[in-house]
């Protein structure tokens, strides 16, 4: 069960789903609607004049006509009009002898002609004529006063379930009603008189959920039901429940909601049973015992309302990473969650370093064993924070500490001998922060041991040490003494990242080959952050390059560099590990979750917390693949292991809906919905225009990405990633088609998306009588044309000489920099996408960032900024 902040509070009463795909919630506040980002609540305010005030709202269902039946808490009965966001209200008129109804209203459901059934808790069961607006008593019985829920199956009969006074059934053909009731000598009537629920599965076949009679199932051949009751704990379990909401997946499994005892899953196939209750322990468990609704949406997801724990959701088709954290009621557990580094042994076994030493996870009894290390002199390996493990071919753990120095531990024996720094010898480790270890492919008895005092080269037979550290004087040496990652490419060179840059080492000659990043260069020609976390050698000799601003890759063929980064769809910019799988896609842990990239289509898929993830964050340097071809992958709070082959990709294509129409940060009140409009207009001055949109995918709606194309002016999608807002500013006078596709969380695209055409009003001095007269003035005011452009060159110059020293006072990001060094250089829009390898559109969403961010409107504006503040640095 996954909780989120959005659905903490309250009870969530009712679930159901509109034609476009938003969410609809019943609520102890009203009525409120989720779009993946926010729910918003319907009142007075919000709503219009004749909306619904702040009350319990009970059922909602969806009506034919696309709007919703909801039914309220002391107000009776509205019908919610989904264009104008109004309510109108529907009441009995108490002139009319044979109207009924009630402000309480249970449960509502729309029939085969447009009537309306509905269940209230006093007046039994009314019938509402909807075009006529007459409401007219639904003679049941005497004592069935409460209806709790209402069912119009698939063959039109009419359903109604009640307390103490049993289900009845309303023949649509005949107009027949039949009444079903418990006796307790015979096996085959109803489970009990309180009926709950009443529910139609895809087969057509009828359940029942009563109080204390457990699940009943509806035999039409007999008309009789049988007591869904089970084996073993099944039958000792689900016999004594009271069953007060019914859904089923896409497996045909049905989940059960409890009064006061959580939530049931049944699998009808394999009879498999499991209960699921809240755990004041576990933040992933049932938020509340008491149920109120279950509900599957369009994608898959399931929902569970309750009465005070607000609304919990489970993916229930999506794929879990199993994760491994530290328990502290199990001594078998991790002895700490934060996992810094891991190594698979190929033989059954992880060894995981932690911020409490070394443990070995069993992956087949899932039991871990702390290893304390006996020393062999010196200390153990429990004695320091463990940062990095591996194995050599002698079945040797090499470990790497905090403050400890390096290790080899004898699994067999336990002895652990340890090499630590002597400050007068230099035969010995060079610092005793150990980050990096890399066993040589050539050479297996020789480890390179990367610490915050340099590379180290280690003979293991010999014992002899060799120092690897930056010179200022020597441009061969190491850029950084702090090594934070080590890899070997298919030649023999090995790959060193540092707090400062990259390094490629010739083994032979101990030279190196820097690659450095400095403000001011061009991007596509260096690498674009010196900070590296990870290094991987890709399929083609490609290296991959994690840093703190993205993902590079260095082209093995022509040298040339690209970038990936959180705005062109990664989890997070921050890359913490690479991995490749089998097929060739390469796996990418960030600060903000996992991403898998496919090199050849650049395709990005992400995953998080929602699946399975022990948490959004991954440490650097903690990753490792198996022999076996799974994906390890540590956090602070554990490990994930991951089965490439085993990752079930979500099919849903999203729906993609226009969400607002905003100037600046207000909303702007339009005649149609958006998607109705023939055209939105918009002045040439409009200040700040914002569409907003979004897509209704709901098992990780955070990470569901967008594109965006702006027809005729743009011939590419200009990717958003996760942002779901396009600006309008800054586009001329014209007619428009503005384009919105949308991904789901695991990239799958709705190519259709939704389009909007857009009619920019030119201001009055490009109107056509504005035109003539200022085409006398055009000879005198070509003068001054010349003079503007020799001011923007000037301008350009006193900015680009004092570039390094004024841009760093801007807080943007290291792409944005990049655009707006190559903005006052003079490359137009088109020169920076071609040296950034990017669109067109995406460096117009850029610029327009900047603009934002430096407080200018235009390229002027933005050259003066930048002068003046060098010109204040100078």
């Amino acid at each position: 069960m996954l909780r989120d902040g959005t659905f903490s509070a309250g009870a969530f009463t009712s679930i159901c789903q509109d034609k476009e795909g938003f969410l609809w919630f019943g609520t102890n506040n009203g009525l409120a609607r989720y779009d993946g980002y926010r729910l918003t609540y319907f009142t007075p305010n919000t709503a219009g004049q004749s909306s619904l005030v702040p009350v319990s709202v009970f059922p909602v269902t969806l009506a034919r006509s696309g709007d919703l039946w909801v039914g309220t808490n002391g107000r009776g009965l509205f019908k919610f009009l989904r264009d104008s966001l109004k309510f109108v209200q529907y009441r009995p008129d108490p002139l009319v002898p044979k109207s009924s109804g009630e402000d309480i209203v249970l449960a509502v459901q729309e029939d085969r002609e447009g009537n309306l059934w509905v269940g209230t808790r006093t007046h039994g069961l009314d019938k509402l004529d909807v075009n006529a607006k007459a409401f007219s008593r639904v003679p049941l019985a005497p004592s069935a006063e409460v209806i709790w829920d209402v069912l119009v199956d698939s063959r039109g009969d009419i359903w109604a379930g009640t307390l103490d006074a049993g289900l009845f059934r309303i023949e649509a053909a005949t107009g027949a009603v039949i009444n079903y009731r418990f006796d307790p000598d015979d096996p085959e009537s109803l489970g009990g008189n309180t009926v709950w629920t009443v529910f139609e599965d895809r087969q057509g076949a009828i359940w029942v959920g009563t109080k204390g009679g457990g699940l009943n199932r509806y035999n039409p051949e007999k008309d009789r039901f049988g007591r869904i009751f089970g084996s073993g704990d099944f039958l000792r379990d689900l016999s004594r429940q009271t069953i007060v909401a019914i859904a089923e997946d896409d497996a045909g499994r049905l989940w059960l909601g409890t009064s006061t005892d959580g939530l049931r899953m049944w699998d009808r196939t394999t009879d498999e049973y499991v209960a699921y209750r809240h755990d004041p322990q576990d933040p992933e468990s049932l938020s509340d015992n008491n149920i109120t609704s279950v509900f599957r949406d369009a994608s898959g997801v399931l929902w569970v309302g309750t009465i005070r724990g607000g609304l919990n959701k489970c993916s229930t088709g999506k794929a879990k990473f199993p994760h491994y954290k530290r328990n502290p009621a199990d001594p078998r557990s991790l002895a700490h969650s934060d996992v810094r580094t891991l190594w698979p042994d190929g033989v059954g076994s992880v060894w995981i370093g932690t911020g409490a030493g070394l443990d070995r996870l069993d992956l087949r009894s899932g039991h871990v064993t702390h290893h304390n290390g006996r020393p062999a002199g010196g200390q153990g390996s429990r004695d320091a924070e463990v940062l990095v493990v591996r194995g050599d071919s002698r079945g040797r753990i090499w470990v790497g500490t905090e403050s400890g120095g390096l290790g080899s531990l004898d699994p067999d024996s336990g002895i652990y001998t340890p090499f630590r720094h002597d400050p007068g010898d230099a035969n010995s480790l060079s610092d005793n922060r150990v980050q990096a270890l890399w066993l040589d492919a050539a050479r297996p008895d020789i480890l390179w041991v990367g610490t915050h005092g340099g590379l180290n080269r280690f003979e293991i037979r010999t014992g002899r040490w060799t120092r690897f550290f930056n010179d200022p004087k020597d441009a061969a040496s190491l850029s950084n003494s702090i090594i934070t990652a080590i890899s070997e490419d298919g030649q023999g060179f090995l790959w060193v990242g540092t707090r400062w840059g990259l390094n490629k080492l010739n083994k032979q000659t101990g030279r190196c080959e820097r690659y450095v990043h400095h403000l001011g260069d061009i991007p596509g020609t260096s690498i674009n952050d010196n900070i590296i976390h990870c290094l991987l050698e890709g399929r083609g000799g490609s290296i991959w390059i994690g840093t703190d601003s993205g993902l590079n890759r260095l082209d093995a063929a022509n040298g040339g560099w690209r970038y990936l980064t959180q705005r062109d769809g990664l989890s997070g910019d921050v890359v913490c590990g690479l991995l490749q799988e089998a097929s060739g896609s390469i796996w990418v842990s960030t600060n903000r979750g996992l991403s898998r990239l496919e090199p050849e289509t650049g395709k990005i898929t992400n995953f998080g917390t929602r699946d399975g993830l022990q948490g959004d964050a991954f440490n650097p340097g903690a990753c490792f693949k198996g022999a076996d071809g799974r994906l390890y992958f540590g956090g602070a709070n554990g490990l994930n292991i991951i089965d490439p082959a085993g990752i079930r990709e979500d099919p849903f294509v999203p729906p993609v809906v226009w969400m607002a129409y905003r100037q600046g940060d207000k909303d702007v009140k339009l005649p149609q919905p958006l998607a109705a409009l023939p055209y939105l207009t918009l002045p040439h001055n409009a200040p700040l225009p914002v569409l907003e949109f979004a897509a209704l995918s709901f098992a990780a709606p955070e990470l569901n990405v967008f594109a965006y194309r702006l027809e005729p002016r743009d011939s590419e999608w200009g990717f958003l990633g996760t942002y779901n807002k396009v600006s309008l500013s800054g586009i001329g006078a014209g007619r428009y088609t503005l384009r919105v596709k949308a991904a789901n969380s695991d990239g799958v695209w709705n190519e259709t998306g939704i389009g909007i055409r857009i009619r920019v009003r030119p201001p009055f001095w490009r109107a056509w009588w504005f035109l003539m007269i200022a085409g006398t003035f055009l000879v005198s005011g070509a003068v001054s044309v010349a003079a503007l452009w020799r001011k923007i060159r000037s301008l350009s110059l006193a900015a680009g000489e004092s570039l390094e020293s004024a841009v760093e006072f801007y807080e943007l990001t290291s792409r944005e920099r990049e655009i707006l060094q190559l903005v006052i250089l003079g490359a137009n829009n088109k020169d920076i996408g071609k040296k950034l390898f990017i669109s067109g559109s995406t460096v117009r969403n850029h610029i327009y960032n900047i603009y934002q961010k430096l407080g200018v409107r235009n390229r002027i504006e933005l050259i003066n900024r930048v002068a003046a503040d060098a010109h204040k640095k100078a």
